[in-house]
């Protein structure tokens, strides 16, 4: 499952005119915007050039900090990112968000308890923040892993299958016996995901192997989060083939969306939150935005595909030459 959120533009508003202009009057929300779009592309040491030079001009503008420490959370400078990402949090202390993000940047650093504390302060603002949530069990299981190596592996296990579990016998009430039965012999299991445009994938489908992979990312997330995920991923699996459509990837974000509106029971996650809000405005505003993004990621990709849309009982793609010749379609290695 490919994100659908806004960019990074849309999630941490520009400033306005009146906030980023330093004292001799020069205007930075230009820079900003630049720096902006290069995040938004991982150019990171480009994105970083933006940000510091927005900085030199006004020091004071505390959120080209928190720029500043995605920037450099991007080059994996970890204790850069966790300087500037502090200093942000100077003049909003309860921005969860941005705690969030400094805390996993103390885990990657390897400072695993100051990461549990900052993960612990987000999820006491924000109880319903799943991410905040599991970032403190999967810390938590960092340490240990330090000190009795097998043990956390063991427990990491144990804590995966149950969880799983949990997700799909949330997905079978969802989806049906009936329909779950066509994917009896499909294996879901935690594992990597392949990576598009640099994030790796929430969850995919993976024809030759006749599996669906959830991010191994998302072994602490509740399971109704994983199931929303799954839910999405068993349209794409029960096709088995290895195609998928603009009409596909929306049939399969409407099912994972009316999951989340019904089971997410306050639990936030910011993907199915998007898809449902989206959904909720209306059916064709989650369409457009899910035809907007995967015509960006493939400009090849195609409108239809068999059962999508399921007209009749006899559509099909075993079409004359001539026309099959106009109506080319794709496979994929991986569906997300």
């Amino acid at each position: 499952m490919l994100s659908i959120t806004p960019n990074i533009s849309t999630k941490i508003p520009i400033p306005s005119k009146k906030t980023v202009k330093s004292f001799a009057g020069a205007d930075i929300s230009d820079i900003i915007s630049k720096g902006n779009q290069a995040l938004n592309s991982n150019k990171y040491e480009e994105a970083l050039k933006y940000y510091q030079q927005a900085n030199q001009i006004n020091s004071e503008e505390k959120s080209v900090y928190r720029r500043l420490g995605k920037a450099y959370f991007g080059l994996k400078n970890y204790d850069k990112a966790e300087e500037n990402y502090k200093k942000y949090l100077e003049t909003s202390p309860n921005d969860s968000e941005c705690l969030i993000d400094l805390g996993e940047a103390q885990r990657l650093g390897g400072y695993y308890k100051k990461a549990i504390t900052t993960f612990e302060k987000a999820y006491s603002l924000d109880n319903s923040n799943d991410l905040a949530r599991r970032k403190i069990l999967e810390t938590k299981n960092n340490e240990m892993s330090i000190y009795s190596p097998l043990q956390a592996k063991s427990q990491k296990n144990e804590y995966a299958s149950q969880n799983l579990k949990k997700a799909l016998d949330m997905t079978i009430a969802y989806m049906g016996n009936d329909y779950m039965k066509t994917l009896s012999d499909v294996s879901i299991c935690f594992g990597e995901t392949a990576s598009m445009g640099g994030t790796a994938n929430i969850a995919q489908w993976e024809n030759s192997k006749n599996t669906i992979t959830v991010s191994d990312s998302y072994i602490y997330a509740s399971p109704q989060v994983i199931a929303a995920y799954l839910s999405h991923e068993c349209v794409h699996a029960h096709d088995k083939d290895g195609y998928t459509s603009v009409k596909e990837e929306q049939d399969a974000y409407e099912v994972a969306a009316k999951f989340w509106i019904k089971n997410a029971k306050g639990i936030k996650d910011p993907e199915m939150d998007y898809a449902a809000d989206l959904y909720k405005q209306s059916p064709s505003d989650l369409s457009s935005r899910v035809k907007e993004i995967y015509e960006l990621r493939d400009p090849s990709i195609s409108q239809t595909s068999p059962n999508h849309p399921p007209t009749t009982k006899s559509f099909s793609f075993r079409l004359p030459k001539k026309q099959a010749a106009n109506q080319p379609i794709k496979q994929y290695d991986v569906i997300a």
